[in-house]
């Protein structure tokens, strides 16, 4: 039987990824794991899961690929990696005597750290922010406390059917009793929940390019990127533009010196050579320029693997995948503060923002850059999820700008202001 329940459930899991409104799903999508705790139902679940919940990195792995071949074989090593790390792991802990809510989300505070520094992508508690009210718990719970509310209400519910007639109906009151916690956290964050007002006005310039032109034909990205800036009113304060948005260290000045009207927060590749190490770089910036003069650079400190550089002791992969044959990225060292008008903006590069922004930070305003077109377009969405998420944990203001979809301002509450689908959309803050 549990061949057939077992990826029915682990598909209402995915959902909740895949459609804001059906974010209830999750607290009883893992009760297949508790029914029948056996290994093989767990990597059974794992391999629907997460086959289903990585759909959209499939694109990624083809245009890196030669071929779709593999791209096929490199997506299933790496739902498998993917599956023996945080369904088998988990399955082993909970084998310890450790309980399944709390192994699953120990090993999803693991996967901030491994493999290759970190792989912090789509954690069960990310769903919570599409909950009314209940999300604004993630404020105090954070994305991993919510990950173990949803597994303890998956928990509590098992309980419930196989000890209905002794201890069921303590159970439910239990059952009632976890959902007041994060409920009463929700109304506490209301309470002290400020919007703030910065009198700033931006515009958001999202050129939705096909990832194949920026990575074949970068004089149209920079001609077209170049016309749509010219395109943004002079009453905006702040021009903001995606990540990598333009290439090569002479385009950047060019760049910059174009619009010598304007003030610019931008994301640029710059590829370099360093006499030391006698090879190609390249690094993955954000610029803030102010009338045609450069006032901050930085460098994304996150690297992504594969994508951004090549792990040690996978250099044969690149004869099967010409893309690894690329520059290796160098990853900047410290965060950095822009200030604009006496605001503190804090960049983030992509999936920088899928880790938790832990300690004191000094700024006012978080601004996201991203470039999806990677992947396929619900992958934008979910982007935008996760932002809603940082904005709740920290209680600060997030810009997303992203070439493909979904850019826009995210307030302390959640709530998004912004037009999807615009290439051109100018934001008051």
């Amino acid at each position: 039987m549990y061949l057939l329940t077992t990826p029915i459930f682990a598909i209402l899991g995915v959902l909740p990824f895949y459609c804001e409104y059906l974010w209830f799903l999750e607290f009883f999508a893992f009760l297949p794991l508790l029914v029948n705790p056996g290994f093989k139902n767990f990597l059974l679940f794992g391999l629907v899961f997460a086959s289903l919940l990585y759909m959209p990195f499939l694109k990624a792995f083809y245009l890196t690929a030669d071929g779709w071949l593999w791209a096929a074989l490199t997506f299933a090593v790496f739902i498998l990696t993917f599956i023996l790390f945080q369904f088998g792991a988990s399955y082993l802990l909970t084998r310890m005597g450790v309980p399944f809510p709390l192994s699953y989300t120990a090993v999803e505070v693991l996967r901030l750290f491994v493999p290759f520094g970190g792989f912090p992508y789509e954690y069960l508690g990310k769903v919570l922010v599409n909950a009314p009210f209940l999300g604004l718990s993630l404020h105090y719970l954070t994305v991993f406390g919510g990950t173990l509310f949803i597994l303890t209400v998956n928990w509590l519910l098992y309980k419930t059917l196989e000890q209905w007639e002794s201890r069921g109906k303590r159970y439910i009151l239990t059952l009632l009793g976890i959902f007041l916690i994060p409920l009463l956290l929700a109304f506490a964050y209301k309470l002290e929940l400020q919007i703030p007002r910065y009198g700033l006005k931006v515009a958001l310039v999202q050129p939705f390019l096909f990832q194949s032109d920026k990575l074949t034909n970068g004089v149209f990205v920079k001609l077209y990127t170049t016309y749509l800036v010219w395109q943004t009113p002079k009453s905006a304060d702040l021009v903001l533009l995606p990540e990598t948005c333009i290439s090569s260290e002479g385009g950047i000045y060019q760049f910059a010196k174009a619009f010598r009207d304007k003030n610019l927060l931008f994301g640029a590749l710059w590829v370099f050579y360093d006499f030391s190490k006698a090879d190609l770089f390249a690094q993955n910036l954000v610029l803030l320029t102010l009338k045609g003069k450069i006032e901050g650079i930085y460098a994304k400190r996150f690297l992504v693997p594969f994508g951004e550089y090549t792990p040690k002791g996978f250099s044969f992969l690149v004869k099967f995948f010409p893309y690894l044959n690329a520059p290796e990225y160098l990853a900047g060292k410290k965060d950095t503060i822009f200030t604009f008008g006496g605001i503190k903006l804090y960049p983030l590069i992509c999936n920088e923002v899928y880790f938790p922004l832990w300690g004191e930070r000094d700024f006012h305003i978080g601004v996201v850059l991203s470039n999806d077109a990677w992947f396929s377009p619900i992958f934008a969405k979910r982007h935008l999820w996760e932002v809603k998420l940082r904005a709740i944990e920290t209680g600060r203001v997030f810009i997303f700008v992203n070439n493909n979809g979904f850019s826009g301002v995210v307030y302390p509450n959640g709530s998004y202001i912004g037009s999807p689908f615009a290439k051109i959309q100018i934001l008051g803050l």
